[in-house]
């Protein structure tokens, strides 16, 4: 076991660190990037308590996998239509998503739960609602 500047023992060693960052470029949560490495999670908090730059490492690490997914995106937008759309239906939600706009008319709405209206409803009620696509 290493000892650290303290002369304690200590687990923060080149290898335990390389465990936590292979961990972190897999964005595990915390717990897992632990035990991945063999150590406690309150040892990981006191050591990055000491070592923020290492807080820091760990948490770019854990963008990696957000970056390589955007990229496969990317890349994926280029070879099909549908891909592209569903990207801009997610990305520009007002242009290109698939909304429905309820309107009233200005009449209280009344809620439905689970297919059944909690009031019961006259016949000229209906007139009062519309529902329209949006284009």
């Amino acid at each position: 076991m290493a000892v650290n500047k303290d002369g304690k023992y200590t687990k923060l060693t080149d290898d335990t660190i390389r465990l936590l960052e292979e961990a972190f470029a897999m964005d595990c949560p915390i717990t897992e990037a632990c035990l991945f490495a063999d150590i406690s999670t309150p040892t990981y908090y006191a050591w990055i308590k000491d070592n923020p730059e290492l807080e820091k490492r760990f948490n770019e690490l854990r963008e990696r996998p957000f970056l390589k997914a955007r990229k496969t995106i990317m890349k994926g937008i280029g070879e099909n239509y549908n891909n592209a759309m569903d990207y801009m239906k997610r990305k520009k939600k007002k242009e290109f998503g698939d909304n429905i706009d309820l309107t009233s008319k200005g009449e209280k709405v009344i809620p439905i739960y689970g297919g059944q209206s909690n009031v019961s409803r006259h016949e000229s009620d209906k007139e009062n609602i519309s529902i329209t696509k949006k284009d």
